[in-house]
């Protein structure tokens, strides 16, 4: 996908359960689930500020568990590729939540 960046490898699992260690960004996991979104959609869905948001977003990048892409003025999230293994911690710990209605872009 253009603009993505891809890790060059997966992230250790110290590394995934600090990114799992926070309410907040579990929840924008869930939201996130197998799709891409905008982060409208995940202030909207998390009720928090967007300062808030986009501090939990870079620890998600950071850990490795999410990856943006720049459109105009907004960046949409998708989940990283990760080994089976660890892609199941992540699922048990942030369960896909059900897509809400419309996107706001």
């Amino acid at each position: 996908m253009p603009g993505v960046k891809q890790a060059t490898h997966p992230p250790k699992v110290e590394t995934i359960c600090l990114g799992l260690s926070d309410p907040t960004r579990l929840r924008l996991l869930s939201r996130i689930g197998g799709e891409e979104v905008c982060v409208c959609d995940l202030q909207a869905f998390v009720k928090r500020d967007q300062p808030t948001v986009s501090r939990h977003l870079a620890m998600l990048r950071k850990c490795g568990l999410v990856e943006a892409r720049k459109e105009g003025r907004w960046c949409h999230y998708r989940r990283t590729q990760l080994p089976p293994a660890l892609a199941r911690i992540v699922d048990l710990a942030a369960p896909p939540a059900r897509r809400p209605g419309r996107s706001c872009c």
